[in-house]
C-alpha cells in the first residue's frame, strides 16, 4: 500500500522569527462598552463568530473555498492579491520557522502593557475580578474558594454559541489550567490564557470576532510551551476533537465533539521529550499533625507518598520528627519533589521547601476521611467485572486478600472529573450524550494486581483496631497520615485523568526512612550538603562539578544513574553485603574491555524504564479518542510505532549481555555470575518478544494488526484497501486516455492529484471532467467529481480504521503490561550491571586505589573499632592532575574515638574533615578508594557541622543554624558514628563560643563516644581536654618564615599556638594599613591575656604532675 505524504497548512496568526511588536495604541480602542459593571449587568448581545471562522477544512476542500476573513491581531498584515505566488511562498517558509520557534520570555513594552489590560477588559464579565466566584459562588475572600472553578451565570452561558460553550464547559471545572483548545488545524488559546501567554512569550495577541482574545499555537511548538508554562506553575489542559468536521455529518448548528484528553502539572508530565534527564521526577504529598505529647524529643509526626509519573514509582512513609523537621529535611533533599501538595503544615515546612528545592506548592483544603472509606476508594480503580463473557467468570487467585473488604459492587470514584464536555450545547435540544452509570446489578471482583504494600496497610488497620481502646483512628493507626496523604494523592491524579494509568499500573513501596537507617548509613541532608555529595555551592551557583557523585558517575543508562543515585544517598551498612559488592567489582576491574563494550550497546538504548513505562500508561489513555486532524498519525499509531521501538531496545538490550558470555567462568562474584548470564535473562525474554511481535505486521515502516488479530480493523483496513485499488484503476484509465504511462498521482496538500505533462495537453482537448489544482513546470494536475468523492470515502474509511485501532492497542498494550515482571527485572539487572561497571571505572582511575578492608561490627559496643585509613586522598581533588595533592593519614586506634583538630586558616582543615566523610561513602558503597590502605567497621551515620550559612527565607541566622546540627547530633548519634564538627560557636562571642564547644565535645567524648574530628580555633580547649585519654590533638602541618606562614596540608599529631588570622587577611588582599593596625591590636590583646595565659601555664604543669601520677 502506498505511503502518502501530507502537508500541514498553518496560516492564522502567524509567529514570525524575532518579531517584534508594535505600537498598540493605533490599532485598538477601548470600546464604548467598557463601563462599569455591577452585578446585574447584562453584556449586549454580540454577533457570535460561527466556528468556521477557525475551524480549517479538510485541505482537498479548502482549495475552492475561499479564505475566511481574519479577525483583528496585532502584528499580523492583510493578504496582497496581487502578489498570491509570493505570499504562500512566504508562507511555506513562515511555517517552517514556526516548526523550529522556541517561545523566548521578553520584557513588556509600555504599549503593550495598556494593550493587555484593554483585552482584560474586554473579558466576559464573570472572570472580571470584582465578579468572579467559584461554583458554589464564593468569593475569592472566602475561606473556602475553590480557585479550580468558575460559576458562569445561566444567562451569560445562553448567550454562548455551541464550541464556546464546550469551551467553557472545560474551563469552568478547571479554571486553574491554561486551556489548549484544539480547533481543525490550530490549536487556540483564548480569554485570559491567550493574555498569559502573550505576555509571557511576547506573543501578539489576535482577536476572535470582537471580544476575544486569541493566539494560535502549533503542533509542533505544543511541548516548548507545556515544558515552560510547567516550569512557572501553570497547569494545562487539552482539548482535542473526537471527529473532524468534514466527515462528521453534521447538520446545520452542529459542531463537532470534543473532549478532555489531558490534564498535566509539573509534578505529573510524562512525555519530557528531548529534555528528557535521568532525574526523578516526583509529586510529593506532605500531612502533618503534631506529635503525641508523651513522645520525647519529637515535635510533629508527617505522612509522605510519593510519586514518580514517568516511571509509576510510589513511596509512602510516616515518621516521628523533631522540632527542625530534620528528617523530612533529608527526605526533601534525597528527593527534591518538583511539585509537593501539603496538608495542615506549618508555614516553616512551606519556606524549608522553597529553600530545598523550590517545587510547585498546593495547599490541600481536602478534610480526612476514615480509613475504611479510603481503603474502599483505593480499589476503585482495580475492580474487574467477574462474569467477561458468557463462558468466562473470573476468579481471585491472591490468597493475601484475606483479611481485607472484598468490594462486589462498583465502588463510585470520588474526585474523578467528567471529559465530557459536550452537553448543554444547544439551546431546546435534549443532549443524546449517555452519560457512563454503574451497573448495580453487575458483580466486580479485586483484580490480582492489586498492589500488595495496600494490602498490608489494610490488614494492619484491621489489626489494630481490634487492639485500640479508642475509636481516634489517628491515635491507633500506626500509618493514618500515610493513608491520609496516599488517598489526597490519588484524588489530585483522578483529577489530571492519570488515575488509570499511574496508578493503576503503579509499583509501590514503603520509604520507610527508619527502616532505612537501621540497614544503611544514613545520610540527611546536612551531610549531603556539607561533604559536596551531589552539589557544590560555588557562591554564585551551585553546580554538580566537583561533586562526589560527578566523580563516581560512569553510567551509561538514564535507570543506571537513577540507581546509582540511591547507592550514593544510602550506602551499606551490612559488612557482608558490602564485600559482596566489592567483589564484583574486582571481577570487572580484571576484565575492563567487555564493560566498555556492554557500556557501548547501552549508550544507543534511551530511557528504556520510562519508555517501557510510557507504554504501560497508554492503556486506555483519553488521548486515544482524539483524531488526528492535521493529517498526521492519531495517537494510537504513535504509540504502535513507539512500542516496536520500544521492543526492538528491550531485545538489543537483552543481547548486550552476551559481551560476557566467555568471561562468566573466570568470574569469581557467583552474584555477578547470576546478573551477567545472557543464557538465562535472555531465554525468558526471546520468548516474551516472540509473542508481542506475532500480532504486529510492518509494513512499509508502517506497524499494523497482523491479518486475524482485530476482525473489526481488518474490515475498515479492506475498505480502505479497496478505495485505494479503485483510485489505482482511475489513474490506469487516464494514463491509457492519453497513451502517456508517465501519468501518475501527486500528493501534496491535496492527495491524488493526476499529474499530466504539458505535451499530452497541447492539442487543447482537455476534458471537461478534468479540473485543474496546481500547475508546476511542464506538467498541470488536475481532479475529477469521481476522485473527490473516493478521496472523501476514503477520508470516512481512515477515520474508522484509526478508531478501530483503539481496542487492539488496548488489548496489545495489555499483554505487553502482563510481561512487566520481565521486563523490569531485565532494567534492574541493566542498572545494576551499568553501577557496578561505574564503580570498577572509578576503582580503576588511579594505580594507588586500593579496596577498603571491611570489618565486622562487634556485638560489644564498649569494644573499640578500629579505623585506620592511611595516606588517602580526597577523590575530588584528583581529577586536577596539574596539582601534586598531599595525602593524609588519619586513625582511631588505642581507644582514641575524638581527634582535636587545631590549625592556621586556610592549613586545609576543612578539606581534610571532608575527606573522611567521602573515603567512607566509598568504601560502603563497595567502591575502592584512593589510599594506601583503609580498614574500618561499618558507619551508620555521618553527622557534619561544617561552613556558616544563614536560611533566609527560613528567618534563621548562622548561629542558629549551628545549634540546630549541633542538636541534630547529640540527640541522634552513636558510638558507630561519625561526628564531623568544624568551628563550633563562632557565631557569638568568644567567650560564649568556647563554653558552648567545651561542653558539645565534653558530652561527645564522655557519653556517647562516637568517631569524631573536632576543628577548632578556640585553644583553651586543647589544654581543658589533656588529660583526656580518649582525645588525641592534632593539627595541620606549617611552619612560619618571617612575616609568611607555609602550609603542608598534613595532619600531625600536636597543637597550632595560633591562627595566623592576619596572614590570610594578607593573601586576601586586605590593604596593609588594616593588617597593621591588626597586628597592634593582636599584640594589645595578647598582653591583656598574659594573666591567662599564666593560669593555663599552671593548669599545663599541674596536667603534667597528674600524669606523671596516674
Amino acid at each position: 500500500m502506498r505511503k502518502i505524504q501530507r502537508d500541514e497548512e498553518d496560516d492564522m496568526f502567524v509567529i514570525k522569527k524575532n518579531q517584534k511588536k508594535k505600537s498598540t495604541k493605533k490599532e485598538i480602542k477601548k470600546p464604548s462598552r467598557l463601563k462599569k459593571l455591577d452585578d446585574d449587568y447584562q453584556p449586549e448581545q454580540i454577533q457570535e463568530s460561527s466556528e468556521s471562522e477557525l475551524q480549517a477544512s479538510s485541505d482537498d476542500e479548502r482549495q475552492n473555498k475561499k479564505k475566511p476573513q481574519q479577525s483583528k491581531s496585532i502584528g499580523v498584515k492583510k493578504e496582497n492579491p496581487k502578489s498570491k505566488q509570493k505570499v504562500k511562498q512566504k508562507d511555506q517558509m513562515n511555517e517552517e520557522d514556526n516548526n523550529n520557534y522556541e517561545p523566548i520570555e521578553q520584557m513588556l513594552t509600555k504599549d503593550a502593557e495598556e494593550f493587555f489590560k484593554t483585552a482584560e477588559h474586554l473579558l466576559p464579565c464573570f472572570v472580571q475580578p470584582e465578579y468572579i466566584r467559584d461554583v458554589e459562588g464564593r468569593r475569592p475572600d472566602d475561606p473556602n474558594y475553590d480557585p479550580s472553578t468558575l460559576d458562569i451565570p445561566i444567562t451569560q452561558y445562553q448567550k454562548l454559541s455551541p464550541m464556546f460553550r464546550q469551551y467553557w464547559n472545560a474551563k469552568k471545572a478547571h479554571f486553574d489550567s491554561l486551556l489548549f483548545f484544539r480547533c481543525g488545524r490550530w490549536i487556540n488559546v483564548m480569554y485570559n490564557d491567550a493574555i498569559i501567554i502573550a505576555k509571557m512569550f511576547n506573543r501578539h495577541l489576535g482577536f476572535w470576532g470582537k471580544d476575544r482574545p486569541c493566539l494560535t499555537v502549533y503542533d509542533s511548538q505544543l511541548p516548548i510551551y507545556e515544558r515552560t508554562l510547567l516550569e512557572k506553575g501553570y497547569k494545562i489542559m487539552l482539548v482535542e476533537q473526537l471527529e473532524k468536521a468534514d466527515v462528521a455529518n453534521k447538520e446545520d448548528g452542529e459542531i463537532v465533539k470534543r473532549e478532555i484528553t489531558q490534564l498535566i502539572s509539573r509534578g505529573t508530565l510524562q512525555d519530557l521529550g528531548d529534555l528528557d534527564s535521568y532525574e526523578s521526577r516526583n509529586l510529593l504529598v506532605l500531612v502533618c499533625s503534631n506529635a503525641p505529647v508523651n513522645l520525647k524529643g519529637h515535635k510533629y509526626v508527617y505522612g509522605i507518598s510519593i510519586v514518580d509519573c514517568t516511571t509509576n514509582h510510589f513511596f509512602l512513609d510516616q515518621f516521628f520528627d523533631d522540632e527542625q523537621s530534620n528528617q523530612l529535611r533529608s527526605i526533601i533533599y534525597k528527593t527534591k519533589p518538583l511539585e509537593v501538595i501539603i496538608s495542615k503544615a506549618t508555614p516553616e515546612i512551606e519556606k524549608m521547601m522553597k529553600t530545598i528545592c523550590n517545587p510547585i506548592i498546593i495547599a490541600s483544603k481536602k478534610e480526612f476521611k476514615e480509613c475504611e472509606y479510603i481503603f474502599q476508594q483505593l480499589k476503585v480503580e482495580y475492580l474487574e467485572q467477574k462474569i467477561v463473557s458468557k463462558n468466562i467468570v473470573k476468579q481471585s487467585t491472591n490468597s493475601s486478600f484475606e483479611g481485607i473488604v472484598l468490594p462486589v459492587d462498583k465502588i463510585e470514584p470520588e474526585h474523578q472529573i467528567d471529559t465530557n464536555i459536550n452537553q448543554g450545547l444547544y439551546n431546546n435540544q435534549s443532549d443524546n450524550i449517555e452519560l457512563e452509570k454503574y451497573q448495580k446489578d453487575e458483580e466486580y471482583i479485586l483484580s490480582d494486581e492489586y498492589p500488595s504494600l495496600l494490602v498490608e496497610l489494610e490488614k494492619q488497620y484491621y489489626f489494630e483496631k481490634k487492639l485500640a481502646q479508642d475509636d481516634d483512628e489517628s491515635t491507633f493507626y500506626s500509618y493514618y497520615f500515610t493513608l491520609q496523604s496516599f488517598y489526597i494523592q490519588l484524588c489530585y491524579m483522578r483529577q489530571l485523568l492519570i488515575h488509570t494509568t499511574v496508578y493503576r499500573r503503579g509499583k509501590f513501596q514503603f520509604l520507610d526512612s527508619n527502616f532505612n537507617q537501621k540497614l544503611n548509613l544514613y545520610l540527611d541532608s546536612q551531610a549531603l550538603e556539607s561533604l559536596e555529595i551531589f552539589d557544590v555551592n560555588l557562591q554564585t551557583k551551585v553546580s554538580q562539578k566537583g561533586s562526589l557523585f560527578e566523580y563516581l558517575n560512569r553510567c551509561v543508562t538514564p535507570f543506571g544513574k537513577r540507581l546509582l543515585t540511591k547507592w550514593v544517598q544510602s550506602p551499606l551498612l551490612n559488612h557482608k553485603q558490602i564485600q559482596e559488592r566489592q567483589d564484583c567489582v574486582r571481577d570487572l576491574l580484571d576484565y575492563i574491555e567487555p564493560c566498555d563494550e556492554f557500556q557501548k550497546r547501552l549508550k544507543s538504548i534511551p530511557d528504556l524504564e520510562r519508555n517501557i513505562t510510557r507504554c504501560f500508561n497508554t492503556i486506555h489513555s483519553h488521548k486515544l479518542k482524539a483524531v488526528p486532524i492535521t493529517g498526521g498519525d492519531s495517537f494510537g499509531k504513535i504509540k504502535l510505532k513507539e512500542i516496536t521501538q520500544v521492543i526492538k531496545h528491550i531485545k538489543a538490550a537483552s543481547e548486550a549481555f552476551k559481551v560476557f558470555e566467555s568471561y562468566l567462568n573466570k568470574f569469581k562474584s557467583n552474584k555477578l555470575k547470576k546478573m551477567l548470564n545472557y543464557k538465562e535473562n535472555a531465554q525468558t525474554l526471546n520468548s516474551v518478544l516472540k509473542e508481542l511481535e506475532k500480532c504486529i505486521l510492518i509494513q512499509d515502516g508502517e506497524p499494523q494488526p497482523v491479518k486475524g488479530v482485530s476482525p473489526e480493523y481488518d474490515t475498515a483496513f479492506d475498505k480502505m484497501t479497496d478505495i485505494i485499488d479503485t483510485l489505482d484503476q482511475e489513474l490506469k484509465k487516464w494514463q491509457q486516455k492519453f497513451k502517456c504511462p508517465q501519468i501518475t498521482y501527486h500528493h501534496g496538500k491535496i492527495r491524488y492529484q493526476i499529474e499530466i505533462p504539458d505535451k499530452c495537453l497541447e492539442s487543447g482537448q482537455k476534458p471537461k471532467e478534468l479540473m485543474i489544482t496546481s500547475k508546476k513546470k511542464g506538467f498541470q494536475r488536475f481532479q475529477t467529481d469521481f476522485i473527490e468523492q473516493q478521496i472523501f470515502n476514503l477520508k470516512v474509511v481512515e477515520d474508522e480504521l484509526s478508531q478501530k485501532l483503539i481496542p487492539f492497542i488496548n488489548d496489545y498494550f495489555t499483554k505487553f503490561y502482563s510481561y512487566r515482571k520481565e521486563f523490569l527485572q531485565l532494567i534492574s539487572l541493566l542498572s545494576e550491571a551499568d553501577c557496578l561497571i561505574s564503580l570498577a571505572l572509578v576503582s580503576k582511575l588511579h594505580k594507588f586505589n586500593t579496596f577498603p578492608q571491611i570489618l565486622e561490627q562487634s556485638p560489644d559496643e564498649d569494644d573499640d573499632q578500629e579505623f585506620i585509613l592511611e595516606e588517602a586522598y580526597h577523590p575530588c581533588l584528583l581529577q586536577n592532575r596539574d596539582i601534586n595533592w598531599v595525602p593524609n593519614t588519619i586513625k582511631f586506634i588505642n581507644q582514641i574515638d575524638t581527634l582535636l583538630l587545631t590549625g592556621p586558616n586556610m592549613s586545609g582543615k576543612s578539606t581534610l574533615l571532608r575527606l573522611i566523610g567521602v573515603q567512607i561513602i566509598l568504601a560502603q558503597i563497595g567502591c575502592a578508594v584512593p589510599s594506601k590502605s583503609f580498614k574500618l567497621v561499618p558507619f551508620d551515620r555521618i553527622f557534619c557541622r561544617l561552613g556558616a550559612s544563614d536560611r533566609m527565607l527560613e528567618g534563621k541566622s548562622t548561629f542558629f543554624i549551628e545549634l540546630e546540627e549541633t542538636k541534630t547530633i547529640l540527640e541522634n548519634c552513636t558510638s558507630r558514628s561519625l561526628v564531623i564538627i568544624d568551628e563550633l560557636g563562632r557565631g557569638t562571642s568568644t567567650y560564649d563560643g568556647v563554653a558552648l564547644a567545651s561542653a558539645v565535645l565534653r558530652y561527645l567524648s564522655q557519653n556517647i563516644k562516637p568517631k569524631t574530628i573536632f576543628a577548632t580555633h578556640y585553644h583553651i580547649l586543647l589544654d581543658e581536654f589533656a588529660l583526656f585519654k580518649n582525645i588525641q590533638k592534632c593539627v595541620m602541618k606549617h611552619y612560619q618564615e618571617m612575616d609568611k606562614v607555609i602550609f603542608e596540608y598534613k595532619l600531625i599529631n600536636g597543637i597550632a599556638e595560633k591562627s595566623f588570622a592576619t596572614n590570610v587577611a594578607k593573601i586576601a588582599g586586605i590593604p596593609n594599613e588594616v593588617i597593621q593596625n591588626a597586628k597592634k591590636m593582636e599584640l594589645k590583646i595578647t598582653k591583656e591575656e598574659s594573666k591567662i595565659n599564666r593560669n593555663r601555664d599552671i593548669l599545663q604543669k599541674f596536667n603534667q604532675i597528674i600524669q606523671q601520677l596516674l
